[in-house]
């Protein structure tokens, strides 16, 4: 009787420690995907001084990772956040090139270093988007101040 109610305790132990683990990455991973959101808002702030073709094409880029990022948040939290991972680092990239302002709040903390420790390459980001998405991307005009309202580039 005792082994039988070892057996299940551990058990229960274990499922409640792997469910809780598993909750708090999927939160890690929302708020991460949320700051992106922040972080892309501020590449397309300082991108609207800036008279480069290359600039607007990298914005409509983050646009489209960031939309199949949270678009597979749900279905497929791994491609999620190799997607996520992808946008922080090239939103730093351009913001360290192209403000002046501290990026303090977009770099990675440790537990975010500890959960993206192996990210995979992305690839083929347009087949994870309809074919609506990607018009609305390719037609907006990211000097536009307001061009984030009618996309869904946050989770709620």
């Amino acid at each position: 009787m005792m082994k039988n109610f070892t057996k299940c305790l551990t058990m229960c132990v274990f499922l409640v420690v792997f469910f809780n683990t598993k909750a708090q990455n999927s939160d890690l991973l929302k708020t991460f995907i949320n700051k992106n959101d922040i972080a892309i808002r501020s590449v397309q702030k300082y991108s609207i001084n800036l008279n480069d073709p290359a600039i607007d094409a990298t914005v409509k880029e983050l646009l489209r990772f960031q939309i199949a990022s949270v678009k597979l948040f749900s279905s497929n939290q791994n491609k999620s956040a190799d997607i996520a991972y992808l946008i922080r680092e090239k939103c730093l990239d351009f913001l360290t090139k192209n403000s002046n302002t501290p990026l303090e709040y977009f770099k990675l903390s440790d537990k975010e270093t500890s959960f993206f420790s192996s990210p995979k390459p992305v690839d083929k980001i347009d087949s994870q988007l309809n074919k609506s998405e990607l018009q609305k991307i390719n037609s907006v005009d990211v000097k536009n101040p307001h061009l984030f309202d009618g996309i869904n580039t946050r989770i709620n």
